[in-house]
């Protein structure tokens, strides 16, 4: 019977469908990434000010949540392709750290948040802080699926603010089909 090393080195290092499926993922990829940049110009183009999508709260929910930042859906696509949601950050409150595992457009519609940027390190299987930047009302951003854009979403403020997220996933999926953790470098 060969050793365990000689079986090893018998089988290709990689299944044969692994390039033409690394490449369709890279397409789809491209794909996710322009369908994000997409909604985002949508968003500039057509949807109703700020007002009048923070009307679309249930009453109280500007006051936000004291243990964490609140999620509201705002609109679910009858047709499951995208959902909609209002999310209101009181002072501190900050997401994790995360990818994508769908598409994802946002727009800050009060306050200020602040928006760290990771790279991530295939070698140590963490994300890397590279930069920080401000989100002020009205700015709008694209965020593809994968980890390409790992970021996290903090209200540094001292008032409220409120974000339209719009996701490429049914409503049934927000809570698993959205963010996807990742560990981060101390």
């Amino acid at each position: 019977m060969p050793s365990p090393s000689a079986l090893a080195a018998a089988r290709p290092a990689r299944p044969p469908l692994s390039a033409p499926l690394d490449q369709l993922a890279l397409s789809m990829e491209a794909t996710f990434a322009q369908s994000a940049r997409m909604v985002a110009s949508g968003i500039e183009a057509h949807l109703p000010d700020a007002g009048t999508l923070l009307a679309c709260l249930p009453p109280g929910a500007l006051l936000g949540d004291p243990d964490t930042y609140a999620r509201h859906l705002v609109y679910a696509d009858p047709l499951a392709r995208f959902s909609a949601m209002l999310l209101v950050w009181r002072p501190g409150q900050a997401s994790p750290v995360h990818g994508h595992r769908t598409w994802c457009a946002y727009r800050v519609l009060r306050g200020t948040l602040s928006e760290r940027h990771y790279r991530w390190d295939a070698a140590s299987q963490r994300a890397r802080l590279t930069n920080t930047v401000a989100r002020s009302a009205g700015d709008t951003f694209s965020v593809p699926a994968g980890l390409q854009h790992i970021h996290a979403l903090d209200n540094a403020g001292e008032d409220v603010a409120v974000s339209l997220h719009i996701y490429g996933v049914d409503r049934d999926h927000i809570a698993t089909g959205v963010n996807l953790l990742v560990d981060t470098e101390n």
